[in-house]
């Protein structure tokens, strides 16, 4: 009678485990989200203002358009410099931009 009463705690654990990874399992295993932009051309939620040919230019602009309060980023793709800014920027920053 020992031998079951001190199983019963480690079988409790072990379906608890069982079930535990079972939900984990469901909740977040079956990710149908589209296969990753491998070619470089996707930039998620940024959107693209500006193509420059050098990494100072860019990092010019780009100080630019931070001090003017736009949050940007500067990506190199195929020896070109892009200047990124989220959806909600891109009319600011292309006022900014223009105004050079």
């Amino acid at each position: 009678m020992d031998d079951v009463t001190a199983l019963t705690p480690f079988l409790l654990l072990v379906i608890v485990f069982v079930l535990l990874g079972l939900g984990l399992r469901w909740a977040f295993g079956s990710d149908r989200r589209a296969v990753p932009d491998h070619t470089g051309d996707d930039f998620g939620l940024l959107t693209e203002v500006a193509v420059l040919p050098t990494v100072e230019a860019a990092d010019v602009l780009a100080a630019r358009l931070r001090s003017a309060g736009i949050r940007t980023t500067v990506v190199r793709r195929g020896g070109a410099h892009r200047l990124l800014v989220f959806p909600a920027d891109v009319r600011d920053a292309k006022l900014v931009l223009r105004g050079l």
